[in-house]
């Protein structure tokens, strides 16, 4: 079933890659840590391209793309040899340290590429939810008008501004691989989740933690063992935006502290480093704002450590050294400023964050401890490591203090939105991620990997310091000690190998093999579908056949007719749910019963070129009734004919008037 697809999924990997790959390399990072940062770079790059194009009347697409990646890599070639600072990653290190991030990408990426297939199903399944028709659509949108811009992308629906950086990644593989709307926006699922997300996450890990092989493996597998991201995103909404921003923030994390001086140090010079965060945050607060804010919120700990760190030595020295005194007391206060004005503006609206609690206090607390969010089962692997990396944070404070404050946030305001009621107070903490306990679950597994991270690479250089020495002799007997080295060394790594498939068995039960089995049926086309149900999608994919091109189709679209356009490429009279409505079509709605006899309803159907109607029952996505009065009885409508029709789904034709 995925067998045909494979090579578009390979071909879409290595697109999506190339470009922040590229402006990587050409910024002077190397080996891995190039590979680890090309997913927030391509967004970054794919945002500005797609941003850009409607301006320069050019199509959004392989060529647009890769000129702006030209143009970025030259920038940023000139611009990182301003300074005559020197690369060090990996060149004096071993052969281990530098393939175990491969390593540990290439076992993360096969066991969540392995859950993704699992949960989607097949290359043509559609998530049964209620964003799945703006999402869908919007890809077909953009490429009907050549354009995945946040300028153009709103103007299916009727609206404005849209943050499209997803939708540009999705238009960009169905238009590379030629796949149809569904199977382009389960690839670009499946990359998100086994490519862009393990890589970003490894970046962090090994630059905020170290470079300890055993640490990098363990937040591989991390990465793969948790049901809250990114398998709930696929899931819960669908939220496909959260999904690809999600996916690139521990990237940004690492670059923020690698600029405040918090990450591994020597890795790369200054000015590249700000220049790729730049690119990074371009494309993360276009793919969603709040995925930005949480990037940002993540910086308050790390900015708040720096203070406590320097801020004694630079006061001491305001009189001999004003200069940096007022530099450094000018950054602060900016920074404050800016962070809170874009936590007062930068939000939703209110009428849009109306998510209440859905569990008791001590229920979140405990769910967060656990990294079992929303009902999950307990990530049985990840939850002692973070307990660990926790233990470790407190242990190494001059270095890690802003990790646990990072992740204690988080925890905090997911224990807030899940728990606690309706407040202002508690709209004012969490209204930038609509008051949603789902929203904020997802952010959970970004602290998590990173404490498992921080935690095995304490646990490691305990050991190596003879710390652990004689536990482990006691544990183990003697024979590690008077072996040969050789012997020692393949004791050493067969020991490795067989933790390491442990802790992949017992990552991929609990809360992440829970979270398979709920979002698949989400992805689960049958006769009973929320969404569009089989015989639904049977007359739509007939739509090509039976309506002329051109026409547009009306429908409820709460029953999923509107996806006519994405799976039939007949397009519906609203793209989106939520859709304007004009005056034309409100008439058609209210009076289309009334069509064998009133003259101006037939003027709405030629104003509309709207002569055909899909009628999907009264079924709805939420439940609820929004069939419109003009839509509903068609069977006994005089004014229409019914020209194809498969089990409850039926197409009907507007006879009553002139041009059907």
């Amino acid at each position: 079933m995925w067998l045909p697809v494979l090579p578009q999924i390979f071909l879409s990997s290595l697109l999506l890659l190339t470009p922040g790959l590229a402006v990587a390399l050409s910024l002077r990072f190397r080996s891995f840590d190039a590979l680890a940062l090309a997913p927030a770079l391509s967004v970054g790059v794919l945002v500005v391209t797609s941003t850009g194009t409607p301006f320069l009347g050019a199509p959004f697409g392989v060529v647009a793309v890769g000129v702006a990646t030209a143009l970025l890599a030259t920038v940023g070639f000139f611009v990182s040899r301003l300074r005559p600072e020197q690369q060090h990653t990996a060149r004096g290190s071993s052969m281990l340290v530098r393939s175990a991030p491969f390593a540990a990408f290439t076992v993360a990426a096969l066991l969540l590429a392995w859950r993704a297939l699992q949960v989607i199903g097949s290359p043509g399944s559609i998530s049964q939810t209620y964003d799945a028709v703006f999402h869908l659509n919007s890809v077909r949108f953009a490429l009907d008008t050549g354009q995945a811009s946040s300028l153009t992308i709103g103007a299916m629906t009727g609206g404005g501004f849209y943050p499209a950086g997803w939708n540009a990644a999705a238009m960009f593989v169905a238009s590379v691989t030629g796949a149809d709307v569904p199977a382009a926006v389960n690839i670009t699922s499946i990359v998100l989740s086994a490519v862009f997300w393990p890589l970003s996450c490894l970046l962090m890990a090994r630059w905020i933690a170290g470079p300890s092989p055993t640490a990098t493996l363990a937040a591989g597998i991390a990465s793969a063992s948790l049901g809250a991201f990114p398998l709930l995103m696929m899931d819960f909404g669908v939220l496909y935006p959260n999904l690809l921003a999600i996916s690139v923030l521990p990237a940004s994390i690492a670059l923020a502290a690698k600029f405040l001086g918090m990450a591994d140090p020597g890795r790369s010079p200054v000015l590249p480093t700000a220049l790729a965060l730049m690119l990074c945050l371009c494309g993360l607060a276009v793919s969603h704002p709040t995925t930005f804010m949480a990037w940002l919120v993540w910086t308050a700990p790390m900015v708040g450590f720096l203070v406590f760190t320097s801020g004694p030595a630079i006061w001491a020295a305001r009189a001999t050294d004003s200069r940096r005194y007022y530099a450094a007391a000018t950054a602060l206060a900016g920074y404050a400023i800016v962070f809170l004005i874009l936590w007062i503006y930068l939000r939703p609206p209110e009428e849009a964050s109306f998510w209440g609690p859905y569990h008791t206090v001590p229920q979140a607390v405990g769910e967060a401890l656990l990294v079992s969010p929303m009902g999950l089962a307990p990530a049985w692997l990840v939850a002692p490591l973070v307990l660990l990396g926790v233990w470790a944070c407190f242990r190494t404070l001059e270095r890690h203090a802003w990790v646990i404050a990072g992740s204690i946030i988080f925890a905090g305001l997911f224990v807030i939105v899940s728990g606690f009621p309706i407040s202002p107070l508690r709209n004012f903490l969490a209204g930038v991620w609509y008051n949603d306990s789902y929203r904020l679950a997802a952010l959970l597994p970004v602290g998590a990997v990173l404490l498992v991270a921080v935690g095995v690479a304490w646990a490691v250089a305990q050991i190596g310091a003879g710390s652990w020495r004689e536990p482990v002799d006691k544990l183990f007997g003697t024979a590690t000690l008077v072996t040969p080295s050789r012997s020692r060394r393949l004791l050493a790594y067969a020991g490795v190998a067989v933790l390491s498939a442990a802790a992949i068995a017992l990552g991929q039960q609990g809360g992440l093999q829970q979270e398979v089995a709920q979002a698949s049926r989400q992805y689960s086309i049958s006769d009973d579908s929320p969404l569009v149900s089989a015989d639904e999608l049977a007359v739509i994919q007939r739509l090509e056949r039976t309506v002329p091109a051109g026409s547009t189709l009306l429908g409820n679209p709460y029953t999923g007719a509107a996806l006519s356009y994405a799976l039939g490429d007949r397009k519906a009279a609203q793209l989106h749910i939520l859709s304007y409505v004009s005056p034309e079509l409100q008439e058609i709605y209210d009076e289309l019963g009334m069509v064998a006899s009133d003259p101006e309803v037939c003027a709405a159907v030629k104003d509309e070129n709207a002569y055909y109607a899909l009628d999907f029952g009264s079924k709805e996505v939420h439940g609820g009734d929004h069939t419109p009065p003009g839509l509903k009885h068609l069977e006994s409508n005089p004014g229409v004919e019914l020209i194809d029709s498969q089990g409850e789904a039926k197409l009907y034709r507007i006879t009553a008037c002139d041009g059907s």
